[in-house]
């Protein structure tokens, strides 16, 4: 056979779902010759819907070199690096397939969703709406209304819902997405209209199921929001949010077995999921085995605390702070209160581009060293099989943002659950912070968010920050800040070190 009956035949078998056969004939493809493009591309394709994104990375790496033109190898190639966690070279990867063909809409909707994803929606809407102008695609339109709301302008969100709306009402995807505006735009009566039209006419849309149960949960109807996450973890019971929110809800209801039976089947499946793992120490605590879920809230040990010595090219660590201080305050992405994020009565900037400034390359390095110290601990001290280091890596990406907190400012309780070990920095703290209140402006960890009603105190840790202190943390650690009373800004920079997976 022929090396393009081999490729017809490999791509016929791919699309019927025989992976095996069509990884085979890719493979007798590429030993006859080696660097064909389409056989690189399809091949590595295939081997990312295996779950082999080494081999995938691989593949598409040398399909882009063997096919410098070619915008699709690129296209593939972000999106394998996406998916494996590596945000910075998703995006590089993405950048240079909308050079090669800037009209691709699957480019720029690529690029558009790597840039959402780091937190950068202005950037993320102008990629969606440059592909819109192309082509007018359903779910472009839909990621496009998620990153305006992201970027606060709700209402331009329900807009870019609407246009199609109001044209044609059987459109289950932009409903569901009107549906979850407005739940982000806490309207939540209008919210459980929409998407449950929207599962009337797609009722296999588990995330729309979960979006539905919020609402419902929202406005008091705790029944009704079980029923939707049941719905939603029948339809797919690898969805860590609808898990998460089940086990949640169950917690409010005094079913702490069931939320634990939930947590412990889905976590034998994904180990080290962080949304589950977060629900699953509340619900260990509430079934009344206090020893398990020290275990995973082991505060002692998975909180650590260090002062970074003055980088180099700073007479100190005050004047390294005044200088990060100075770039947070003046980043163009500030954003005061994002519906979609954790702070109250303060701003966040979107994702920081650490070779930016020296100043941030210093603390990326710094962050970096401490990470990897962390973790090389964390195995020396016998947590090697702990659910803390189940979801590591060997790499890592960064994702930096900064904090402004102004008087009244607080984080709500979150986690991170793109991250293994995430943390902070304070950079700067009002003098007057702890005058009124001793807790003011302090981090505790273990408080739930204001969903999740306990019949019990949780197990909490209280740390007081300073100023050129880090603090790691796992990512799973639900976390909040308390608010304070000062004339004077509260700055931090929060990141995650987002596993890289081979």
């Amino acid at each position: 056979m022929t090396s393009a009956a081999d490729l017809k035949a490999a791509v016929a078998a791919h699309r019927q779902g025989n992976l095996d056969e069509a990884d085979a004939r890719y493979a007798r493809v590429l030993a006859a010759e080696p660097g064909h493009p389409e056989a690189l591309r399809l091949r590595g394709v295939l081997a990312r819907q295996c779950g082999n994104l080494g081999a995938a990375i691989q593949l598409l790496t040398d399909a882009a070199a063997a096919a410098p033109q070619d915008a699709d190898c690129l296209c593939e190639l972000g999106l394998s690096l996406m998916v494996a966690g590596d945000l910075v070279s998703a995006e590089t990867a993405l950048r240079a397939a909308v050079v090669r063909a800037p009209q691709s809409v699957k480019a720029l909707a690529n690029l558009g969703a790597v840039l959402q994803y780091r937190q950068r929606p202005d950037e993320a809407i102008a990629c969606y709406q440059d592909a819109l102008d192309r082509t007018p695609d359903e779910q472009i339109r839909a990621n496009l209304a998620s990153a305006l709301l992201d970027a606060g302008r709700g209402e331009d969100a329900l807009g870019v819902c609407d246009e199609v709306l109001s044209a044609a009402a059987a459109n289950p995807l932009l409903r569901a997405t009107r549906g979850t505006i407005l739940n982000g735009l806490e309207r939540y009566g209008e919210a459980v209209t929409e998407l449950r039209a929207a599962l009337a006419e797609r009722p296999a849309d588990d995330m729309a199921w979960v979006n539905l149960a919020y609402a419902e949960a929202a406005l008091g109807d705790t029944a009704a929001a079980r029923a939707s996450l049941e719905r939603a973890v029948g339809n797919n019971p690898d969805n860590a949010r609808a898990v998460s929110d089940l086990m949640g809800l169950l917690l409010c209801q005094q079913d702490a077995s069931g939320a634990c039976a939930l947590g412990k089947s889905f976590l034998r499946r994904h180990p080290g999921e962080r949304q589950v793992l977060a629900m699953q120490a509340f619900a260990l605590q509430a079934h009344g085995d206090q020893q398990a879920a020290a275990e995973l809230l082991d505060f002692r040990h998975f909180i650590r605390i260090q002062a970074l010595p003055t980088p180099p090219g700073y007479e100190s660590v005050a004047a390294f702070n005044d200088a990060l201080a100075q770039l947070i305050s003046a980043d163009p992405s500030l954003r005061s209160g994002p519906v979609t994020k954790a702070t109250r009565g303060g701003g966040q900037t979107a994702e920081l581009d650490l070779d930016a400034h020296p100043a941030l390359s210093a603390l990326g390095d710094m962050i970096n060293g401490a990470v990897g110290a962390a973790a090389a601990q964390l195995r020396e001290d016998g947590f090697a099989d702990h659910p803390v280091v189940a979801f590591g890596a060997e790499r890592w990406a960064l994702r930096v943002w900064g904090t402004v907190l102004q008087s009244g400012g607080r984080q709500l309780a979150h986690i991170h659950p793109l991250g293994w070990l995430s943390g902070v920095y304070y950079v700067r703290l009002p003098t007057d912070m702890r005058s009124a209140e001793p807790n003011a402006g302090g981090l505790e960890f273990g408080q739930p968010p204001e969903r999740v009603r306990l019949a019990e105190r949780p197990m909490c840790h209280d740390l007081a920050p300073r100023e050129g202190n880090l603090v790691l943390f796992p990512s799973y650690f639900y976390h909040q800040t308390r608010p304070f009373l000062s004339r004077e800004p509260r700055i931090s920079i929060a990141f995650d070190a987002v596993p890289i997976r081979a």
